[in-house]
């Protein structure tokens, strides 16, 4: 078997919630890191709002799994089927603590209309920090689960209730080589199942990362890390209607 294609109709449910990853060919073929030998940070575990280039308005939980990996849920803030008030104007996690603190949740005032989730964890590569999201809840019509790509983000935390995340580029000259080496391999290669095509992507991970960490340390290069996705960390007063936005979308009981 080839690699299993997914249909864009997930692709675009997940651009049309969490619009900050549209640039979907920044994209990496490979997860960066080893989640089974990662460590959460603490620190980053709870509820954040996160706002890039003028555009806001999604609800991030980061919820530690076990030691190694956190299980991510995104939610988006929209008014309701049956809001009649001004429009919510949200552009800046600011700007979302404002609609949290002055509406209720329901179809009359603020919802979510859906959500995504992603296995989240963190490596070290040549002095920088990582964070790989990993999309979860995802299958092909035969049933395959094997992830098409995975988001990696330079990390950079600013205090304990803000943190930066700038995407990697997959398609950056960096990887030119491994890549054309890859795309190669799956054309003319066959896979019995998802399992051999996961160990394939095992075997290309370090060569990847080797990649990534010749060049991890420019972090002023444009090309390579998209602008800064901020994620500021949800006051404690707001909490309880962040929860009850989640509960629009997941049912916690």
């Amino acid at each position: 078997m080839k690699p299993i294609q997914r249909t864009t109709a997930g692709i675009v449910m997940m651009l049309a919630i969490i619009p900050v990853f549209a640039g979907l060919l920044a994209c990496m073929p490979v997860p960066i890191g080893n989640p089974e030998r990662s460590r959460i940070d603490a620190e980053i575990s709870g509820v954040w709002a996160w706002e890039a280039d003028g555009d806001a308005g999604e609800l991030y939980l980061f919820q530690p799994y076990d030691k190694r990996t956190w299980l991510v849920i995104g939610a988006a803030v929209e008014a309701g089927p049956e809001y009649t008030g001004e429009p919510l104007d949200i552009e800046t996690a600011r700007d979302t603590f404002r609609v949290l603190g002055s509406h209720e949740v329901g179809k009359d005032g603020i919802t979510s209309p859906g959500t995504v989730a992603y296995k989240v964890w963190l490596t070290r590569l040549a002095g920088e920090h990582f964070m790989t999201w990993e999309p979860v809840g995802g299958f092909s019509g035969d049933g395959s689960h094997v992830p098409e790509y995975w988001f990696v983000w330079r990390l950079e935390k600013r205090d304990r209730d803000r943190f930066d995340l700038y995407l990697v580029n997959g398609e950056h000259e960096a990887f030119e080589e491994v890549s054309e080496r890859m795309n190669a391999y799956i054309q003319e290669h066959e896979f019995a199942d998802d399992k051999e095509y996961l160990r394939y992507l095992q075997k290309m991970r370090p060569k990847w990362e080797r990649a990534l960490g010749r060049v991890a340390g420019r972090v002023d290069d444009e090309d390579l890390y998209g602008d800064a996705t901020s994620f500021t960390r949800v006051p404690d007063e707001l909490m309880e209607t962040a929860s009850e936005l989640f509960e629009e979308v997941i049912d916690f009981d």
